[in-house]
């Protein structure tokens, strides 16, 4: 027992002495992060996923892409294997290392204001991208390493969660003082202004995939545009860099350069968009697509969800799959056409008329972005229709569908909002051999996550609509 005793003390003694004491800390390792590394490399772990993991199979599952059976990809099997990192990777990578750098900036003195705006603003931009790819998430329990099992919000409170999230990030910005500026800044250099802006489009387009099942949004964007302050040139447009060096590729230019020795050879045009295309007269065909090595020149086939390429077969351009592409996370051309349909839908004044002007100058903007010149841009745009009751929604969803051609997860939103189930534009159909009857219009939730989180919705199907797809 005495001896018992005497351990006991020493014990208590030894913690007294070191409680306080340096001797257990590491001078030369770093016991806090710096909120602007975990921010740029949330920013590019996000572009990654959004340019790689989300692009390939996402394109071709919403058929802007074909597989021509290419890549050991049955399109017709909706297959989502490659999409299985995306969730725990936006999550773990992107929405955790900003949510710490936020907690960072707001411990600081004084409180980097900027910096947590910059952070929630790309938080809100994952979680809605997140969500209208799965629908239901974990959002108000999510990426605080707090909670084991967090819950899945419903789609409606993580949308109007991520609003609010923006609006509370807009409270924030001081143009007049530094937030995270370049190098890690890898979007807008620390230019706050563009941050605000893009706040704004970014709220713009949430609002959007919402009030087709609630009206009530309709007032809320016309607020919105009557304040502008949102992108409005090119100079605005939120975009991640890539560039023609080692390690710093755009990773569609380096999966063709590693497995394909350079040559286009995985993504084939798909009939969906080359007959939309056919229709218009749209001169996006040549800088859209390239033809196939055995064909004649300008001479594009088009293949649907199930057919094989053959050696004749239109590809992807390879222009589009360049090194140092960026990535387009909102550009000045979608923003021209969300006015354009603002107007048209009566949300925001100005009547047809008003609402034509936009789409044109939208449409203008969108052929230049892909290479078309700027006289024949011009040409062809000013003889887009004029708009009306009667056509305002096919002739606007037409033009919002091609504009994304390179951005699926935003063209897939925008396909599934264009028109009821089943008359969407442009027209599709299931696949032959599709393991369900409709379209697909929602990711499934991966094994893991349903095996380890007893909160993961069950029981949904491929083509069971979202809640904002009405």
């Amino acid at each position: 027992m005495k001896k018992l005793i005497i351990v006991a003390l020493l014990a208590l003694s030894t913690t007294a002495c070191f409680k306080d004491s340096d001797i257990n800390v590491d001078p030369n390792r770093s016991t806090s992060v710096d909120p602007a590394l975990l921010f740029s490399g949330a920013a590019t772990q996000f572009s990654l996923l959004r340019v790689a993991e989300l692009t390939w199979p996402v394109a071709l599952m919403n058929q802007m892409w074909a597989s021509g059976g290419r890549w050991g990809l049955s399109q017709a099997q909706y297959d989502q294997t490659r999409i299985r990192s995306a969730w725990g990777r936006t999550y773990t990578d992107v929405l955790k290392n900003l949510n710490v750098a936020v907690d960072i900036a707001q411990n600081s003195q004084p409180v980097n204001k900027n910096a947590v705006a910059q952070c929630k603003i790309l938080m809100a931009f994952a979680y809605a991208q997140t969500s209208l790819l799965w629908g239901d998430i974990p959002f108000t329990e999510a990426a605080t390493g707090k909670v084991d099992f967090p819950k899945f919000d419903k789609q409606q409170d993580v949308l109007n969660g991520c609003i609010a999230m923006l609006d509370e990030a807009l409270g924030l910005i001081d143009v007049n003082s530094k937030g995270i500026v370049a190098p890690n800044d890898l979007y807008y250099g620390g230019d706050m202004t563009k941050w605000r802006k893009f706040a704004n489009s970014l709220k713009l387009r949430i609002l959007f995939s919402m009030v087709d099942a609630d009206a009530s949004k309709g007032t809320a964007i016309g607020q919105l545009i009557a304040g502008g302050n949102m992108i409005s040139s090119t100079a605005d447009a939120m975009l991640y860099k890539y560039f023609n060096q080692p390690g710093r590729q755009n990773p569609r230019f380096s999966f063709t350069a590693i497995f394909r020795g350079g040559v286009q050879s995985d993504w084939y045009c798909s009939k969906p968009v080359y007959d939309l295309l056919v229709s218009l007269k749209d001169p996006r065909i040549p800088y859209f697509f390239q033809p196939g090595p055995d064909a004649a020149a300008n001479e594009f086939i088009a293949l649907n969800s199930v057919e094989t390429y053959t050696n004749k077969s239109a590809l992807v351009n390879m222009n589009l799959l360049k090194a140092d592409l960026p990535e387009v996370s909102f550009s000045y051309s979608e923003q021209l056409l969300f006015e354009a349909e603002a107007i048209a839908r009566g949300f925001a004044p100005g009547g047809f008329d008003a609402a034509t002007t936009k789409m044109r100058a939208g449409v203008k903007e969108s052929l230049v972005s892909f290479g078309v010149p700027t006289a024949q841009a011009d040409t062809y745009a000013a003889g887009l229709p004029v708009l009306t009751a009667a056509n305002y929604k096919t002739v606007l969803a037409q033009q919002q569908y091609l504009d994304l051609f390179m951005r699926p997860v935003e063209g897939w939103v925008q396909h599934r909002r264009s028109g009821t189930v089943g008359q969407e534009i442009p027209n599709m159909n299931t696949p032959t051999g599709a393991p369900v009857a409709g379209l697909i219009r929602r990711l499934l939730y991966r094994s893991e996550e349903v095996n380890s989180n007893p909160n993961t919705p069950s029981g949904l199907t491929l083509d069971a609509p979202q809640w904002f797809d009405k």
